[in-house]
């Protein structure tokens, strides 16, 4: 039973990731694109986690995948804010420079 429950974790985490990566080429601007990867990645890699975590079934293994996702849904915000403030910088900086 849990076999069949870690294939389709795996696959529903690997296609999250999948659509994200898809998003990311097809997306035109900065802000969709941000977007498409960190949702799409951050969710896809928590279902990639569960499944590791369920396939090994040790505490060891649980406790590092927790801290696994933890870290990733507490930076993956933080860099896409981090990207969006220095894109609208670097646009504000331009835009001054056409001005002038």
């Amino acid at each position: 039973m849990t076999v069949y429950l870690v294939s389709i974790l795996l696959l529903l985490g690997s296609a999250f990731i999948l659509i994200a990566a898809i998003g990311l080429v097809k997306f035109s601007d900065l802000y969709s694109r941000m977007h498409a990867t960190t949702k799409a990645t951050s969710f896809g890699t928590l279902l990639l986690l569960i499944a590791v975590s369920l396939f090994f079934n040790t505490p060891a293994i649980y406790i590092k995948s927790l801290l696994v996702i933890i870290f990733i849904y507490l930076t993956a915000p933080l860099a896409a804010h981090s990207i969006a403030k220095s894109f609208i910088a670097k646009k504000d900086k331009d835009s001054k420079k056409q001005k002038d």
